[in-house]
């Protein structure tokens, strides 16, 4: 959800402290023992979109990776994070979770022509999720990390909470999120509410919930800056301990010098150089409560990157 990010909410995050965790002793394989892994060329069949030449971790190569987030067994967040070629900008786009899309066959489940955009991970998994993008997008995903939000709870609560100003007061049963508008600090289990609180904001829509989660990653951004928090081992293994047990990648990046090579990547922006967006969407109309994308911004929103 490491998942789960650099100065976002898991990739980089995740992969700056197992970058650290690789010179802490033994912990190395501690740290490798916990990863799982998915084979994406195993398990999507069908044509991918073309990859630009030489390989992910090239350098001079543009970087696409698709953060999922993990709700029980659903996938409540996802995010492309695209890393231009010269490596100084990253842009996060979001994409709704009720958004309606085609899905490609997925194992043994057959195409559909229109589905709920969260639908593909309950399908099949993760590998499912990038194959619905891909397809969507016309973009090839490099890397996916999906993290489940119990490890999201913790690493908050491990650095100590996220300073954060809210721009209006939330009291939402449904969450569990009751706080005053301005500033405040989020402990793990009131970011994980603010996070997934949609109902009690705005509209009670999807977008509201989006703009939540980015104004949240931008206060972790800021706060991983501007801290030395890799200065001590054992809070570092800590960390890499609690985000390695809480993610899946793909086979690509599914090691601890692989995911330490990505880190060297991510950690390097600065917090301003990354910039946040959503798809572009309208109502559905078969179904108001759901969405779809706008044409022709969504799709002219990919061919930007």
């Amino acid at each position: 959800m490491n998942v789960h990010w650099k100065r976002w909410v898991a990739v980089s995050g995740a992969a700056v402290v197992i970058a650290a965790g690789v010179v802490v002793g033994g912990s190395y394989w501690r740290l490798e023992s916990n990863l799982r892994t998915v084979d994406l060329s195993e398990e999507i069949a069908h044509p991918r979109p073309p990859s630009p030449p030489g390989p992910p971790s090239s350098p001079g190569r543009p970087l696409n990776v698709l953060l999922i987030g993990q709700d029980d067994e659903r996938s409540d967040t996802a995010m492309v994070v695209q890393l231009d070629a010269a490596g100084s900008r990253a842009r996060v786009v979001s994409i709704p979770r009720d958004t309606m899309v085609p899905r490609p066959r997925c194992g043994d489940s057959p195409p559909v022509a229109v589905a709920m955009f969260n639908s593909a991970f309950t399908t099949g998994g993760a590998a499912c999720t990038v194959a619905t993008v891909e397809q969507m997008s016309g973009v090839r995903i490099d890397h996916f990390v999906q993290i489940d939000f119990t490890g999201f709870r913790d690493l908050i609560d491990r650095l100590g909470g996220i300073a954060i100003t809210m721009p209006e007061p939330i009291d939402d049963e449904r969450s569990g999120l009751h706080v005053p508008a301005g500033p405040t600090t989020l402990n793990g289990t009131q970011a994980l509410a603010f996070v997934r609180t949609r109902y009690s904001i705005g509209d009670g829509s999807d977008l509201n919930r989006i703009k939540n989660q980015h104004l949240f990653m931008r206060a972790l951004s800021e706060k991983l800056a501007g801290e030395n928090w890799l200065a001590s081992p054992g809070r570092t293994l800590d960390l890499a301990d609690i985000l390695t047990r809480s993610m899946v990648t793909d086979t690509g990046i599914g090691s601890i010098p692989k995911l330490a090579d990505l880190a060297g990547k991510l950690t390097a922006l600065r917090p301003d150089a990354i910039s946040y967006v959503t798809l572009p969407t309208e109502t559905y109309l078969p179904d108001p409560n759901r969405v779809q994308p706008r044409q022709p911004e969504a799709d002219e929103l990919w061919k930007a990157a």
